[in-house]
């Protein structure tokens, strides 16, 4: 199911790294990392391009400079 998706990030503090496992419902919100305190955002949307805004940017056309 879409519901039980997992995102995996890694916390930004240098001194910690520790990978976190959070639920999908997390999107666009601020997590607290177990091992540091930091706290994290969410990313709202994918990051490897496969989210629907993505998608539209790229089948765009693109517009073409006439050969001089």
């Amino acid at each position: 199911m879409p519901g039980d998706e997992v995102i995996r990030i890694m916390c930004p503090n240098l001194s910690c790294q520790r990978v976190l496992a959070v639920p999908s419902s997390a999107r666009g919100k601020l997590v607290r990392c177990r091992g540091c305190g930091s706290n994290i955002r969410i990313p709202a949307t994918r990051a490897d391009g496969s989210s629907q805004g993505a998608s539209q940017q790229a089948q765009a056309p693109q517009q073409q400079k006439p050969a001089a």
